[in-house]
């Protein structure tokens, strides 16, 4: 299987990284500024690393061509979005359709490039979207563009779901809670014990296993599964 994983030299999408290059797969990951970590990364999997700025449109566009002349199998779209607390009512237009944009201008790109692609080889692709957990239950406070713009992303999953099915296409998301990575690392431990206290699990997830489940919406095993959604929260969601 050849798999390409945007967002791929830290947290969920190293372990990813990992994982499908200990199986014997070919895999593309991208990186934005931490070309050392990518480095690190190619170097100990084999993987081929590619710079990509999803603010850019130019390095969007080379992305695309990638994925147009790739003949990938599996496409995850990973790249993470950083996110600030902010009352909405102290929100600016401005700010809040960023996060539009920067959630789901590169997933509609790279995904239709993808299923293009996948349409043209007649040959099955499968397609993961990397969301959240504010996308199951009640949505925290002070963080409204961002939890829209997961929501508009977990649409656009099953809209791309219904569409490309007909191509041999399956389309799926997981929703991942609080997951112990380098991004999380700094925050005090008194808020990760809080945290993990309200989860029925009580504990944070590791980067592994969210990767597991990403891998297995990839895989055959999954092969009637597509236009889901699933929370790997530790329980949040009951």
């Amino acid at each position: 299987m050849r798999v390409l994983i945007t967002g791929g030299s830290g947290g969920i999408g190293r372990a990813l990284v990992d994982r499908l290059a200990s199986e014997g797969h070919e895999i593309t990951f991208t990186y934005c500024r931490n070309q050392a970590p990518a480095a690190e990364v190619a170097n100990r999997t084999g993987a081929e690393p590619v710079h990509y700025d999803d603010s850019s449109i130019d390095s969007l566009a080379a992305l695309t061509a990638c994925v147009r002349g790739g003949a990938f199998d599996g496409l995850v779209n990973n790249a993470a979005q950083v996110w600030r607390r902010q009352l909405l009512l102290k929100t600016d237009i401005e700010t809040f359709l960023a996060y539009q944009v920067a959630a789901l201008r590169g997933v509609f790109a790279l995904s239709t490039a993808f299923a293009e692609e996948v349409k043209r080889r007649q040959t099955p692709g499968a397609i993961v979207n990397v969301l959240s957990s504010v996308t199951l239950g009640i949505p925290p406070a002070k963080l409204t563009p961002y939890v829209t713009s997961k929501y508009a992303l977990l649409g656009l999953t099953r809209s791309m779901a219904v569409e490309f099915v007909r191509y041999g296409v399956r389309v799926n998301a997981v929703s991942p809670g609080m997951t112990r990575t380098d991004f999380n690392a700094e925050l005090p431990e008194r808020f990760i014990e809080q945290l993990e206290a309200g989860l029925p699990m009580e504990r944070l997830a590791t980067p592994a296993e969210i990767a597991a489940v990403i891998r297995f919406l990839l895989s055959s095993d999954a092969s009637y599964l597509t236009g889901a959604n699933l929370p790997v929260a530790g329980g949040q969601s009951c």
